[in-house]
């Protein structure tokens, strides 16, 4: 089994739960889910919760597993870690769920173990023989007189870090198995980003009726938690820094306090970031946060390193990442912009765009408009600052001025071809 991948594993450094005061409402939605008091939902047997890169989606997971946990409805849970070769994979799925089966009764335990014991290569087995075997027939075993006692709900997060896609359809085929009308009423909250091929994973017509989904959008608003994030924590630096006198109580200044809501648009993981490196003790708190916002030279500690690697790692999952590059660049500049014409502008095949942009659906959008059909939107504005500047996205880095140049010379060619065939 991963012990990393427990919502509350040890090994995991600060692992990200929402702040004390945020996310109150998407949270509540999915704990009224699980308990079957939203009517409206009550026959879902899966939640899909989706957003973009950096929305907090891992966080809300954890907050959900502990008050679950708390209530005695957890049944297990498994978060996926790209970069942690010991849960960016399916091997160990069942086996982790399995584990923490296993301290939830003595009951549970005993069937989980024996069945082990009769089939000790029952983790070589499909996933979805696993399930039933070491997750449903125990629960239908230990809960046959009081199955409204039963542990329920099963969270994985971050499904999209798992490594290959054809993992991530056993694993979501496996979970779907255990909807099979019983005594146990099983339920199954998978969090991940809208990536194109999870998103006609879940488009499936058999289980399209048992499927609750909830994005991370404005609906749920992460503006205003955003925001009381930010304020409470500048109020815990100006009343603990060890540079505190030096600090004004006006400090942020509204202006300042705006431009990093805007920058973060709706990202926890950039208001998290910037928050950990303003506070440091090594620095005045004032001049960490001028750096932030580009209104002094930065320091040598760049601030971004864990979102650079988000975007790294986006930008590398396509076929070429100096293609995905060149194209983002034209929706950081431009954004609406419609796949088709950044078709024509980098000389691709026709829906090429649309492909790389169906890669990146973590930090960019496509809308059909009614009158210029789709067009991409730029999720994170902290994106744009990125690929632009060469310090942080290094080889990848584009100028602003070159690819407005470029796209200058490209329509010229392209005018003078038509004057030319006329």
């Amino acid at each position: 089994m991963a012990p990393n991948a427990l919502h509350d594993s040890g090994h995991v450094v600060d692992p990200p739960k929402c702040y004390p005061g945020t996310r109150v409402a998407i949270i509540q939605t999915v704990i009224d889910w699980v308990s079957g008091s939203e009517e409206a939902n009550r026959d879902k047997f899966f939640t899909w919760l989706n957003g973009a890169a950096g929305a907090g989606k891992s966080a809300i997971g954890r907050s959900v597993c502990e008050q679950c946990k708390k209530e005695g409805t957890l049944l297990a849970s498994f978060f996926f870690g790209s970069s942690d070769s010991t849960r960016n994979h399916s091997r160990s799925f069942v086996a982790t769920i399995a584990y923490q089966i296993c301290f939830i009764s003595q009951g549970l335990r005993t069937a989980v173990c024996g069945t082990i014991e009769y089939d000790p290569l029952i983790f070589s087995r499909p996933l979805q023989t696993q399930l039933k075997l070491l997750v449903m027939d125990p629960l239908l075993a230990n809960y046959a007189n009081e199955p409204q006692r039963a542990p329920c709900l099963i969270v994985v997060d971050g499904l999209d870090e798992c490594s290959d896609h054809p993992s991530q359809q056993d694993i979501l085929d496996a979970l779907f198995s255990l909807s099979t009308p019983s005594a146990i009423r099983i339920r199954v909250l998978v969090c991940s980003r809208k990536e194109s091929h999870i998103v006609a994973m879940f488009s499936a017509i058999q289980i399209s009726n048992l499927l609750f989904k909830i994005l991370l959008d404005n609906i749920y608003s992460s503006r205003e938690d955003i925001e009381l994030y930010f304020r409470m924590e500048f109020q815990k630096i100006r009343a603990t820094h060890i540079f505190k006198t030096s600090i004004p109580s006006s400090w942020p200044t509204g202006d300042q306090l705006h431009q990093l809501l805007k920058n973060a648009s709706g990202q926890f993981i950039y208001a998290s970031i910037v928050v950990g490196y303003v506070k440091s003790s090594l620095y005045r708190p004032q001049q960490r946060l001028n750096a932030i916002l580009g209104l002094r030279p930065p320091f040598k500690d760049l601030p971004f390193s864990q979102l650079d690697a988000l975007y790294f790692l986006l930008l590398n999952s396509t076929d070429s990442p100096s293609v995905a590059a060149d194209i983002m660049a034209y929706v950081a500049l431009y954004h609406p912009m419609r796949p088709e014409d950044i078709d024509i502008l980098l000389s691709l095949e026709p829906g090429e765009t649309e492909v790389y942009l169906s890669r990146l659906a973590a930090i960019v959008k496509i809308e059909d408009s009614f009158h210029r059909g789709p067009q991409a939107f730029l999720l994170h504005k902290s994106f744009a600052d990125f690929l632009f500047d060469s310090d942080r996205s290094k080889e990848l880095s584009k100028s602003m001025r070159d690819t407005k140049f470029k796209h200058a010379l490209r329509m010229i060619e392209l005018c003078s071809g038509m004057i030319f065939v006329h």
